[in-house]
């Protein structure tokens, strides 16, 4: 114990003190180093595990491709017609009827876990998105139309085969459920996989081709300033030319495609675009420590009007002059890294299993 009227043994306690400051700092150093060769050889095991895992998983798709010819292409024969979309609007889908160029669907699936191939079509919008998703919102909207785009590349005919497909999203909870329903993607299968280097843009994978795209919003569509109110730049929102993401295995975009990422349509009071921006700033951007410049509960419901005014205007015009999509040739799909969440997927393992013959035999 330290008495401040011993001057001695305060002394004595200083020296100490920073005796014992060194030699931790000296500690600290060797350990720091220890750790950090611990670390590289951890990773290199992490990164073999890895390896191992993906070699495996590789394997089982390849059997799973075999009986039944689970991850083939659609049926040569189907039926549309069968479904309808609920075009209605209403509080939570108001723009059901007053976009002309909202997304639509027509997809086909199985008929349960171990079930075959439904030969009729499900038909899907923006209303059964919202449902599904609990409220509606820009990035919904936004996913549906970039998904809507690539499956016009990768099913010409317009019908989507859901038990093919597999997409990977970033960080947005909105976007991992608007691709999670239009695709079929589940985490558990490891068809619906989540990188946040890619930001707002998705990626998409067609299971038996490997045929594999990516999309973004055109610039002028983002409702988010490319640097904050506040002066920091909003590092989750590039402007889409170029490169659009940090993904690693993003292309650059093709060279004839630059003059085009940009949309060519005039907004109409390009003003209360900018105000969404400065609004979404204070209410979902802030910087550490930063202070809103509004009332957060003043603006609320102005906040939600300029949002759907926003979709007003995008869903005016047609999809490919807001959005944009771009192959990614030669893509391997890696598997997510999580353990032990992933498992094969086996809900269409049985999607091309004959039916019955004939009735079975009745007894009398």
């Amino acid at each position: 114990m330290w008495f401040p009227n011993r001057c001695h043994q305060g002394h004595l306690q200083r020296f100490s003190a920073i005796g014992m400051f060194v030699g931790i700092v000296i500690l600290g150093l060797s350990f720091a180093s220890t750790v950090s060769a611990m670390t590289d050889e951890e990773n290199a095991a992490v990164a073999k595990h890895w390896q191992e895992k993906q070699q495996k998983y590789e394997e089982l798709e390849d059997a799973m491709k075999k009986p039944y010819k689970s991850f083939d292409g659609p049926p040569k024969y189907i039926y549309r017609g069968t479904d309808s979309i609920d075009k209605t609007g209403t509080f939570y889908a108001p723009l059901q009827e007053e976009c002309a160029y909202l997304p639509e669907f027509e997809s086909i699936f199985t008929e349960g876990t171990a079930g075959q191939y439904f030969k009729y079509t499900l038909k899907f919008g923006m209303k059964d998105i919202i449902r599904f998703h609990g409220h509606s919102c820009e990035a919904l909207y936004y996913t549906a139309a970039i998904c809507r785009l690539i499956c016009d590349q990768m099913f010409p005919d317009g019908v989507v085969d859901r038990t093919i497909l597999r997409g990977i999203v970033g960080q947005s909870p909105c976007i991992a459920d608007s691709m999670a329903y239009i695709t079929g993607g589940r985490l558990q299968f490891g068809t619906l996989s989540m990188d946040p280097s890619l930001g707002h843009a998705v990626v998409i994978q067609r299971i038996d081709t490997g045929e594999t795209w990516m999309g973004v919003w055109k610039d002028g569509i983002q409702s988010w300033n490319a640097k904050k109110i506040f002066g920091t730049p909003n590092k989750a929102n590039p402007i889409p030319y170029k490169r659009w993401s940090n993904w690693k295995y993003e292309p650059e975009t093709p060279a004839d495609q630059l003059d085009d990422c940009k949309i060519s349509w005039d907004y109409d009071q390009p003003e209360l675009l900018q105000r969404l921006r400065d609004v979404k700033d204070n209410l979902k951007y802030l910087p550490k420590g930063q202070k809103p410049t509004i009332d957060a509960n003043n603006v609320r419901e102005e906040f939600n009007w300029l949002q759907y005014r926003h979709l007003r205007e995008v869903f005016k015009h047609p999809l490919a002059e807001s959005f944009q999509i771009k192959q990614v040739p030669n893509y391997k799909w890696e598997y997510p890294h999580v353990e032990p969440l992933w498992v094969p997927r086996l809900d269409q393992k049985a999607k091309w299993a004959p039916f019955m013959s004939h009735p079975e035999q009745v007894e009398k």
